[in-house]
């Protein structure tokens, strides 16, 4: 993912409406570009600050946006996992199916 493209995503990172598949590839280079992490933490701390002041709330944003960008990590990560999942079911499903067939035929 370049620059341009994870700057457009910030904004649907910040509210929680992003995709899997996506929000590993944002996660991965965020982590690697500071510029883009740079560019996160602003529009975290203008957008979400916002909301705090106006509802009156303390808040550490800066404590905020890591346990949010650790919390999508951990969502990436475990839809993988459920992904690779399903696709090992569905391979051995299709083995049970063949063996049943082979052993129906013979």
């Amino acid at each position: 993912m370049d620059c341009k493209t994870a700057e457009k995503l910030i904004p649907d990172f910040i509210r929680g409406r992003m995709e899997t598949r996506t929000a590993k590839h944002f996660l991965e280079h965020v982590e690697k570009c500071a510029s883009c992490k740079e560019e996160l933490s602003i529009q975290f701390l203008v957008t979400v600050g916002m909301e705090r002041l106006e509802d009156g709330e303390a808040f550490n944003l800066n404590r905020e946006l890591s346990a949010r960008i650790a919390v999508a990590d951990r969502h990436v990560k475990i839809r993988e996992r459920l992904q690779w999942g399903l696709y090992y079911f569905e391979a051995l499903a299709v083995l049970t199916v063949i063996l049943v067939m082979t052993t129906l035929v013979f």
